[in-house]
């Protein structure tokens, strides 16, 4: 096995995520799938890469106790994902599509330090998750605590004026894989579980 490639695996990926997961915008899609494993043959017939397989994610949001950044529609989210050991600080908002997302080290030292900064824990939730890139795009298939099952489609850019463009990649692939016939869900896991 090469270098690289022992490198990725101790991280929990399968494969390179190359650019995949750059860039300051995001453009995405769910869709309540109560059947994921529909999608995940059809992505296996088409052939697409698996990225990262059997996450366990946990997503802690922490906001300032007076409660500004989501006030701010600014979302501030510690991500731990096992068995990679992976952990991620992700950044949303204000702007509808800003998202920007940074590995760390340590899950435990991170959030340690992000409360030592003001930030408090808001809220968490869990979900089993499985990433697939498929023309260009991410697929992840979740299993959400207390929610459901759902397949989100997702692009990042650092360029706004690819937005919409991806926005028809992503319409395209919902097409291929028969996506439409399923309710889409317009609100984050966060605001389904706790309004």
């Amino acid at each position: 096995m090469s270098q690289e490639a022992k490198s990725l695996e101790t991280k929990g990926m399968l494969a390179d995520p190359g650019d995949h997961f750059r860039g300051r915008f995001e453009v995405e899609r769910k869709f309540n799938v109560p059947d994921i494993e529909m999608v995940r043959h059809k992505l296996k017939a088409e052939s697409a890469v698996p990225f990262a397989v059997g996450n366990e994610e946990t997503d802690v949001f922490l906001d300032l106790p007076d409660g500004r950044l989501e006030n701010n529609s600014q979302f501030q989210i510690l991500r731990h994902m096992r068995p990679s050991e992976r952990v991620l600080w992700i950044s949303k908002g204000p702007e509808k599509d800003a998202c920007v997302a940074m590995d760390l080290a340590d899950f435990d030292k991170a959030l340690s330090v992000l409360k030592s900064l003001g930030f408090i824990e808001t809220s968490q939730l869990s979900k089993k998750r499985d990433i697939y890139f498929y023309g260009g795009l991410h697929l992840t298939l979740d299993k959400v605590e207390g929610l459901g099952s759902f397949v989100e489609i997702a692009a990042m850019t650092d360029d706004r004026a690819k937005l919409a463009n991806l926005g028809l990649r992503i319409q395209s692939v919902i097409c291929e894989l028969e996506l439409d016939d399923f309710p889409e869900e317009h609100r984050s896991y966060r605001q389904m579980l706790f309004g």
